[in-house]
């Protein structure tokens, strides 16, 4: 491969890398507004392949998020001023795609319980943010704006957080509730099928004594 190919590629990259995964991040993000309520939908073959998308594109949006976030960080030494600027603007956005959409927080019950891993998240990311915040000033001329989405996106993030804490098994009552119901029925459930096979087995005990008793009369 040629030098000049690879400059290219490092020139385009430099300069696209961002904005594609800024367009990305808020595709994914728009994709699980529309669709994520259907999550739950039993349509056949269509509905398990729009389960499996939005499944990948729940996972794959918070690392689209953090990724870019870790772009904007490496880059915003090697730009201008104006446009480390637009780029810190950016990054309080990508705190706001890892809060998540409203429509669905976790995929399902058993993702809440990694509420801990989702802490740990939150404060790298936030002090990630923070760090390309702070690094920009005090030339950046959009602290005012950046300041105000920064901290929309710190409260939603946390927001989802609190809301993995409150739903895990260990800190939820009607989880809670819900997991004792089902072992209950699953306890009726098993415990109908022994009483069948108790009785059933009564039953073929008595037709075989049943079948002695008449095959020794009929031999006498």
């Amino acid at each position: 491969m040629s030098p000049s190919v690879i400059e290219t590629a490092k020139k385009v990259w430099a300069t696209w890398s961002i904005r594609v995964f800024i367009m990305v991040s808020l595709s994914l993000q728009i994709f699980l507004i529309w669709f994520a309520r259907y999550r739950k939908w039993r349509g056949g073959k269509w509905g398990k392949c729009l389960d499996v998308l939005i499944w990948f594109a729940y996972l794959l949006a918070d690392w689209v998020a953090g990724f870019t976030i870790g772009l904007i960080l490496s880059e915003q030494s090697k730009t201008s001023i104006q446009s480390s600027d637009i780029h810190v603007f950016w990054a309080p956005f990508l705190l706001l795609h890892l809060g998540g959409p409203d429509a669905i927080t976790s995929f399902a019950l058993e993702d809440n319980e990694f509420w801990i891993r989702h802490l740990l998240g939150l404060g790298f990311q936030v002090g990630s943010t923070s760090y390309v915040f702070v690094k920009s000033l005090p030339e950046n001329k959009l602290w005012l704006p950046t300041i105000l989405v920064l901290i929309a996106g710190i409260i939603k993030y946390a927001e989802r957080n609190r809301a993995f804490y409150l739903a895990s098994f260990d800190h939820s009552e009607m989880i809670g509730c819900l997991a004792n119901g089902e072992m209950k029925f699953r306890f009726q459930q098993n415990f109908k099928r022994w009483t069948v096979r108790k009785n059933l087995s009564k039953v073929r005990r008595r037709c075989y004594y049943g079948l002695q008793f008449i095959t020794s009369e009929q031999s006498k």
